[in-house]
């Protein structure tokens, strides 16, 4: 049988711990709620940092592939930039391929259109799940 001392001191002993357990409860809670708060900012932010990469890496090879003017048609005096077609598709995948290397995100090109003096790049970006697009469409004029 415990006496009525030994309770007495039992009681007074864990009087300060009533809430304890409470506090320890919401010190947990808050700190998943801002783990959680961390982890969606994290990837959010690298969602729109993709998508800004796709815009600059598909416009970068659009600009590239401009660049590639059939210069014995332009020597011709032609109003018109004149494009090599196949040059103009294999520097703009050329500098896609270095883009995506240099920004270390996995893309693929998904099209390569030269029509007139007119380069469009179209591309995907792929990473933790999330795709992104890019696309770009570049003119390519003569120097003033």
């Amino acid at each position: 049988m415990i006496s009525a001392s030994a309770d007495a001191s039992r009681a007074e002993r864990f009087r300060g711990e009533l809430g304890s357990g409470l506090v320890a409860a919401i010190a947990l809670m808050f700190a998943f709620t801002f783990l959680g708060l961390v982890w969606l900012a994290r990837d959010v932010d690298r969602g729109v940092s993709n998508r800004s990469a796709a815009q600059s890496i598909a416009f970068q090879a659009a600009r590239s592939g401009a660049q590639a003017a059939a210069v014995p048609q332009l020597r011709e005096g032609v109003t018109e930039v004149p494009i090599d077609v196949s040059a103009a598709r294999q520097a703009a995948q050329r500098t896609a391929s270095q883009l995506f290397g240099s920004y270390g995100v996995n893309g693929t090109i998904t099209s390569i259109d030269v029509v007139g003096d007119k380069v469009s790049v179209s591309l995907t970006i792929t990473d933790a799940g999330v795709t992104v697009t890019g696309k770009a469409t570049v003119r390519a004029e003569r120097a003033p």
